[in-house]
């Protein structure tokens, strides 16, 4: 599962990203990463970019969780109130070639 927010958003005072990072680890999902992007835009078509002589500070972030279908089906269920209406999810199956 992917999902994709903008950096500044907040859940109850704390960073959404932590916030559903801390629920995904919570709900025993196996692995959750947060990567932050540095350019992109999405559905404000405005470009968010970390150049150094710009200040951006509302950043794209993603956060990828891995797990079986039914546990990540469960998972984002208790995150549908966190999420704002114009964040992007995505499910997708993997292979996974090489594990630990």
């Amino acid at each position: 599962m992917r999902i994709y927010l903008d950096e500044e958003l907040k859940w109850k005072g704390q960073l959404l990203y932590r916030a559903v990072v801390e629920k995904l680890l919570k709900e025993g999902i196996a692995g959750a990463t947060v990567f932050k992007g540095i350019e992109g835009y999405g559905s404000s078509a405005h470009i968010h970019s970390a150049r150094i002589l710009e200040v951006t500070e509302n950043l794209p972030v993603m956060i990828e969780a891995l797990d079986k279908a039914g546990s990540i089906q469960k998972a984002l269920k208790s995150l549908v109130g966190m999420l704002p209406p114009h964040c992007l999810v995505t499910i997708q199956e993997v292979t996974v070639v090489r594990k630990g």
